[in-house]
């Protein structure tokens, strides 16, 4: 694998990593170009700024990415982009960026979890490294084959997954749980709001509960790598048609809106 380091290319799986917290940003690629690259820089800036770290952007970093997309293979797939602290030394962080291939997965698998939130580990409300809270929503969701965890909060909302953020379809609208400071304001989610209305679709935020998800008319999953996609609980089936039809076509809307 090839991973791009504080302007050099590297070769193996040697990514620096950090006990420290460290904001990164996975983004979809299409023929080698993020198509959603300046919302993506934009996030990643202001989680920078708020936790003290310096960020610079150049038109290199760009390059970085594409560059890095090709030589891997993954023209069609997932680029991350990390600030990587040095918590040894008071060093500036090393800007790190790496690839994968994307996930075959259509439509997502989901399970409720329990899991004891991490008071050590970064805000809700960022994206960043460590993830061990988010990695135990998703292994104790894979424990009970399904593909992601939905994040249940200490009061019982239902706030998002391990790796997106939930939607469902009541009563005919398409309801997302509020940033509350316990929710990742995801891209993905941010374009399907915004919008929503253009395309005719009516969409809200609003808290919800277990018994809003047993009583939903679809279930959706989003985030900027993959739009939103069909989603159900283990063991049922989902709404593929609605969630196609309805947030494909505010998807598609935001994309062309954003090129």
């Amino acid at each position: 694998m090839t991973v791009w380091i504080d302007g050099e290319l590297c070769g193996g799986n040697d990514v620096p990593r950090s006990k420290a917290i460290a904001p990164f940003e996975t983004m979809g690629a299409t023929r080698a170009m993020v198509l959603l690259w300046s919302r993506h820089i934009t996030r990643l800036t202001a989680t920078a700024e708020r936790l003290g770290l310096p960020f610079s952007v150049s038109e290199d970093l760009r390059a970085a990415a594409t560059e890095v997309l090709l030589k891997n293979g993954h023209a069609e797939g997932v680029v991350r982009l990390s600030i990587v602290p040095d918590e040894a030394s008071s060093a500036p962080p090393k800007i790190v960026i790496a690839s994968r291939r994307r996930s075959p997965i259509r439509s997502v698998k989901l399970l409720p979890t329990v899991v004891a939130p991490d008071e050590s580990g970064p805000p809700g409300d960022i994206k960043a490294a460590p993830r061990r809270f988010y990695d135990e929503v998703l292994q104790q969701a894979q424990d009970g084959e399904a593909d992601d965890g939905i994040v249940v909060g200490v009061d019982g909302a239902l706030l998002e997954t391990a790796r997106g953020n939930l939607w469902l379809r009541l009563d005919g609208v398409w309801v997302t749980p509020p940033l509350d400071g316990r929710v990742l304001p995801g891209i993905g989610r941010a374009m399907l709001l915004e919008y929503g209305a253009g395309a005719g679709v009516a969409m809200a935020e609003q808290a919800i509960t277990l018994a809003d998800l047993h009583r939903a008319e679809a279930i959706a999953h989003s985030n900027a790598v993959y739009g939103p996609r069909p989603a159900c609980l283990v063991g049922e089936h989902a709404a593929i048609e609605v969630v196609d039809r309805e947030l494909g076509a505010v998807w598609g809307a935001a994309l062309l809106g954003s090129t």
